[in-house]
């Protein structure tokens, strides 16, 4: 009987359609793009430019690696690589771990997050809850390696997220106000809290317009000190 099924090249194309259609996998993409100004008060301006990309495996595995490269008065690069499990117990919650690089490349250093978080998502409201395990590289070397954790300077501390949002199905409008000091590849200091307006237009099921404006105001934690600065961000998310 073994021999005659592999000799049968119907039923090996039978069985292969039949486990086909018993299980599936859901794959989700979502590209993400967007770009803007950011304004310090003491330094003037920059151009900040940031890519996302999200794989949502049936429905629960998430990886999304994540860049942005801001040049201008103090050259920025980040770039961050995120896992998670969506729909932990309940649909709106769900946990990940972001693995983060930021390098300040006019002063040669660099921080290294690994930020364990919760997250919550409904039509409503979202947050996000976490820590954020940073290490400080001081010198050139290693300076984008997102996975070097250097005993110069740890620090911890939480990191989180909050944000209302009014809905309106026709336009396809959704309106925003956040709270944060985590973003795609940021994360602040315990200080460094950003107060943002988020817009979001539905055009299909598929394309989005995005807008977003914040600002943070003075802060300082650790080694790290921030001045009151002013972003606009203009993007465009894809979903296949």
């Amino acid at each position: 009987m073994y021999k005659y099924f592999l000799k049968s090249p119907w039923l090996i194309l039978s069985f292969i359609l039949i486990s086909k259609n018993v299980y599936t996998i859901e794959l989700q993409h979502t590209f993400d793009l967007r770009t803007g100004a950011e304004i310090n008060t003491s330094f003037g301006w920059r151009l900040v430019n940031e890519a996302k990309y999200e794989l949502i495996l049936d429905k629960h595995w998430q990886l999304s690696p994540g860049l942005l490269l801001a040049p201008g008065w103090s050259f920025l690069s980040a770039y961050n690589l995120e896992t998670g499990y969506n729909q932990l117990f309940i649909e709106s919650l769900s946990v990940h771990l972001k693995f983060l690089n930021m390098s300040y490349h006019a002063v040669s250093v660099a921080e290294n997050s690994i930020i364990p978080y919760f997250s919550w998502r409904s039509k409503n409201f979202e947050a996000d809850l976490g820590l954020n395990f940073r290490f400080t590289n001081f010198g050139p070397q290693n300076l984008d390696f997102i996975f070097y954790y250097p005993k110069d300077l740890f620090l911890t501390f939480f990191v989180f997220r909050i944000a209302g949002y009014l809905n309106w199905e026709n336009p396809g409008i959704r309106l925003g106000i956040e709270m944060k000091n985590i973003d795609w590849n940021y994360a602040g200091n315990s200080m460094e809290i950003s107060f943002d307006i988020d817009g979001i237009y539905q055009i299909t099921n598929a394309l989005a317009l995005k807008l977003n404006m914040g600002t943070i105001p003075s802060g300082i934690s650790g080694l790290s000190l921030d001045f009151n600065r002013f972003n606009i961000l203009l993007g465009a998310q894809y979903r296949l």
